[in-house]
């Protein structure tokens, strides 16, 4: 019954040789789809809401860690000793129907990027992996259902406005810069002779956010960042000029005292 099976399947061309039918191919082109989609799913789902500070957390992550917002996004992240079939997390607030899948990137790490909606402030999830429900072991915060379960809770953040930069006080200037964690940032201009790894610019306990402070004499000043090796201006600073280069450059003012 087998053989003849796989025989009807199988056709002879002109040569000799078998050549599969066309209904075969057509349900192996639809397989290949389905299997593509699920492959994908989690970032044709949110692409057109990635920003590049999301997109370089999720594909640069080289470790679990805690839970945190990025873009509106509530990013969950799991590893283990090993790979998974599937990664997943179910949310309190939608009756634990939905599991969302975990992404996996080149290192390891599973990524969910959950969209937030306006109005949630906190978060109750379990995760599951290859069946078992589990709490978040990267978050150590806790609280029980009805039913005596215990699961993982986080509460959002409230929205805070971006910051100042360059930010001028009696002529110590604060420089920002809002990445992602582990970056190497570095800021250079005018005021130190354009040299690019003088002043790297410290990162506030692990949050991505850098700064640096310098004082500087009243005057009109150029400056770039360099985030990983790439040259930009300041994105939190609107005053931008060309230079000589025909490239975008940041430019402030550092007002007299008198």
């Amino acid at each position: 019954m087998i053989k003849n099976s796989l025989y009807r399947n199988w056709s002879s061309n002109e040569c000799g040789f078998p050549t599969f039918k066309r209904n075969m191919f057509t349900q192996t082109k639809k397989l290949l789809m389905i299997v593509i989609l699920l492959m994908f799913y989690p970032l044709i789902l949110s692409a057109e809401h990635v920003t590049v500070q999301l997109h370089l957390a999720i594909t640069e992550a080289v470790a679990a860690a805690p839970p945190e917002v990025i873009d509106d996004h509530l990013v969950l992240t799991y590893k283990g000793g090993r790979q998974y079939r599937f990664v997943g997390a179910a949310f309190r607030h939608e009756d634990f129907k939905v599991i969302h899948p975990f992404y996996v990137n080149t290192n390891g790490v599973y990524i969910l990027a959950y969209s937030l909606e306006e109005g949630m402030s906190n978060l109750e999830y379990r995760l599951v992996v290859d069946g078992l429900w589990m709490t978040d072991p990267q978050n150590n915060q806790r609280s029980t259902d009805p039913g005596g379960i215990t699961l993982s809770s986080f509460m959002i953040p409230e929205k805070q406005g971006p910051p100042e930069s360059p930010h001028n006080d009696n002529n110590a200037v604060t420089f920002q810069y809002i990445g992602i964690r582990g970056q190497r940032v570095y800021i250079y201009g005018d005021f130190n002779n354009w040299d690019p790894y003088m002043y790297r610019m410290a990162e506030e306990a692990g949050t991505g956010s850098y700064s640096c402070r310098l004082r500087l004499s009243p005057g009109t000043y150029r400056y770039k960042f360099i985030v990983d090796g790439t040259s930009m201006p300041d994105p939190l600073n609107d005053e931008k000029i060309l230079d000589n280069f025909g490239e975008t450059t940041s430019v402030f003012t550092v007002p007299s005292r008198y």
